[in-house]
């Protein structure tokens, strides 16, 4: 399907999106306060109106999006709903956002322990304080503890899951295990089981489409378009692919983030270039239209990312999946197109330190130690996302050629000659073909060879373990990109998962689960987002039925 899109200044971009300091909310244009007879209809006055409209259908729930989220709200709404019916609409021909190419992994708990509310305030709190409300985190906290039993409820069974890992163990798996309060909790199916056994999203669908076809209907090329209200601001029914629907409960916005919008990128978080590894559903059209319903918005610059991860030299296909560019990032340097080393670059997806805990850096000092936990790096002793160039270069030398470049991820025996690597026997001539100046590149090398042998990085503190010199000819560089996985912002979210206006106050009939508008608006735990996606799902749906 073509994805309806409009086209507004960067100007008027960041005008839709300024960001207060303390909640991390976006208030977006229009977003002054409201007399009653403002908010009758919708926030911004540009919404559709159930007074114009003719109702074509009617369900009790309509839930926007077949993602993970999505999928556990229709599951939710046919197990508790007493009889309610549910229309899932997807704008793809099948779900085409994160749900489908994440890892799968889900937080939970254990029979011993429960997920603690106080590591996900740790991780939301910043130097202006806590960033998400305490009754949010709570019922976060409360869906991550039933996320196991849930799934088990759905006739999975504890053999099905190739992680089982107790709460308490091995927290070097940790995203921030520098906090007293962190866990390491992870369970997903067995990838190499016959689907849809081998995958959280196989799974639920599976479950939906065989078990739940009496309450659900999944709807696939149906974009929204647009959301009704009725009168009194109730959201009623949406607009989707020219049809209105109704809803008599409410709808459940599970559209997930932006990550393939460049100007959205590019104002939220200044990295409109940056390539996802995600599948290129998630456009921010649900973030457009509930902005015009006034929606609050909040984490807009928070994403899983970023790091510059290795691509060809044509800039159309990464070398590595996701998870694995750190596995390379050790066996070399990466410079910016002025040959110099910008930042901490042993990075990736996730890269810990754990190397610095041997060191005489106290474990809890999360200021001095490094890596990238998501593409966030430490930063002049705090952790953020770096706002990375358009384009880098990850230099190495012959010695290390056969560890540095993933040959069985690329199907290559000869990176060179199929576009992968640059090569030549001086860095001067490797400069030149990387079109970086080859004083800074000889320097930045010779720098970086001094780090080695002394075994400490004195420019951004890489851990001894990753420091490989560049010496022997021939010399090799590979592009890089900035990567990166989802973003996480959209509208505000209350504790029973409604979205609310500028005003701070629910908008009625609307929901919203999942990455679009995720709580995880600071630092973030890996699988977290699938672990919010199915809590959020359910707690959404119980509110909409209710």
């Amino acid at each position: 399907m073509t994805q309806q899109t409009t086209n507004i200044s960067r100007r008027g971009f960041l005008t839709l999106g300024g960001l207060t300091a303390l909640g991390g909310a976006a208030a977006l244009a229009g977003c002054a306060p409201q007399t009653a007879a403002d908010k009758k209809l919708s926030g911004t006055g540009t919404g559709t109106s159930a007074a114009d409209v003719d109702f074509e259908e009617e369900y009790d729930v309509v839930v926007v999006g077949a993602g993970i989220a999505g999928i556990t709200s229709a599951i939710t709404v046919s197990r508790e709903g007493a009889g309610a019916s549910c229309l899932v609409i997807e704008k793809e021909a099948a779900a085409a956002g994160c749900s489908p190419v994440c890892a799968g992994d889900f937080l939970g708990r254990d029979d011993e322990y429960e997920y603690p509310v106080q590591y996900l305030k740790d991780m939301a709190t910043t130097a202006s304080g806590q960033t998400i409300p305490d009754d949010v985190l709570e019922a976060f906290a409360a869906g991550i503890n039933e996320n196991l039993e849930w799934v088990l409820s759905l006739g999975a069974t504890m053999d099905m899951l190739d992680t089982k890992r107790t709460l308490m163990e091995d927290l070097d798996k940790a995203e921030y295990r520098e906090f007293a309060s962190a866990v390491a909790p992870e369970y997903s199916f067995d990838d190499n089981a016959q689907p849809p056994f081998n995958h959280l999203h196989n799974f639920l669908t599976h479950i939906c489409v065989d078990e739940c076809t009496e309450a659900v209907e999944l709807r696939f090329n149906t974009p929204l378009e647009d959301l009704v209200r009725d009168g009194d601001g109730r959201v009623v029914g949406v607009i989707a692919d020219g049809h209105a629907i109704k809803a008599n409960k409410g709808v459940i916005m599970c559209c997930g983030g932006y990550e393939h919008n460049e100007e959205f990128l590019e104002g939220f978080c200044g990295v409109g270039n940056a390539i996802s590894f995600a599948m290129e559903g998630n456009t921010g059209d649900g973030h457009k239209i509930c902005a015009r319903h006034g929606a609050d918005f909040w984490h807009m610059h928070n994403a899983a990312g970023f790091w510059m991860a290795g691509r060809n030299l044509d800039n159309t296909a990464f070398s590595n999946g996701a998870l694995a560019s750190h596995k390379y990032k050790c066996y070399g340097i990466t410079v910016g197109k002025n040959g110099r080393r910008f930042y901490m670059d042993w990075d990736g997806h996730k890269s810990l330190d754990v190397s610095n805990d041997a060191a005489d850096i106290p474990r809890d000092d999360l200021s001095r130690h490094v890596g990238s936990r998501h593409g966030v790096m430490q930063f002049g002793g705090e952790w953020n996302h770096l706002p990375m160039p358009s384009v880098g270069w990850f230099v190495f030398d012959s010695d290390n050629y056969e560890r540095a470049f993933d040959f069985e991820a690329t199907k290559t025996t000869d990176p060179v000659a199929d576009g992968w690597l640059y090569k030549a026997d001086t860095l001067e001539d490797l400069a030149a073909q990387m079109e970086v100046p080859p004083e800074e590149l000889t320097a930045t090398v010779a720098q970086w060879n001094e780090f080695c042998e002394r075994g400490a990085d004195m420019a951004f503190y890489r851990p001894a373990d990753t420091l490989t010199p560049i010496k022997t000819a021939p010399f090799y560089a590979q592009r890089c990109n900035p990567a990166m996985l989802n973003t996480d912002g959209g509208p505000k979210r209350a504790a029973d998962g409604a979205i609310l206006d500028c005003n701070g106050e629910k908008i009625p009939g609307l929901y919203a689960a999942g990455e679009f508008g995720s709580v995880w608006g600071y630092l973030y735990q890996g699988n977290g987002n699938v672990g919010e996606a199915m809590a959020f799902g359910r707690i959404s749906a119980r509110s909409c039925l209710a």
